[in-house]
């Protein structure tokens, strides 16, 4: 028998970690400085994905597993501009989705917001970063 810290996430999740672990591999919450960096990260132009599904795949698993919230800013804003021009669905969705669920829980318990309020915080600066796709003529010709 083993004995374990039960860690309540809002949102319904609950993560179960061995009392006796010495490294569980969860982090402190970032802080509210990290979450300005992550406020330009989101809004930032996206970094294109390969077109090969597997190879998309891990490159976006061993980003994740750095293990930080910028981390995490950097997937969601290049999967969701990937998802712009290609859709995206199956595993690749379901990825994101809870990619995405993972960094608004932690947003809005740093900023001391509600989960719908980092939810919309998140998509109005995806939305930025999806239009620093568009060139417009002035911008090409330069």
């Amino acid at each position: 028998m083993r004995r374990y810290y039960e860690i309540s996430i809002p949102g319904g999740s609950t993560v179960w970690v061995p009392v006796d672990l010495g490294t569980s591999g969860l982090r402190k919450l970032t802080s509210k400085s990290e979450i300005i960096h992550c406020r330009q990260i989101l809004a930032s132009h996206p970094v294109p994905l390969t077109e090969d599904a597997r190879l998309r795949q891990s490159d976006l698993s061993v980003r994740l597993r750095q293990g930080t919230i910028a981390a995490h800013c950097e997937v969601v804003r290049d999967l969701t501009a990937h998802g712009a021009h290609k859709p995206i669905s199956g595993a690749i969705a379901g990825f994101l989705q809870s990619t995405q669920n993972v960094l608004c829980q932690e947003w809005a318990i740093v900023e001391g917001i509600s989960l719908p309020e980092a939810v919309v915080e998140i998509e109005t600066l995806l939305e930025k970063s999806k239009l620093s796709l568009i060139e417009t003529p002035t911008e090409a010709a330069t």
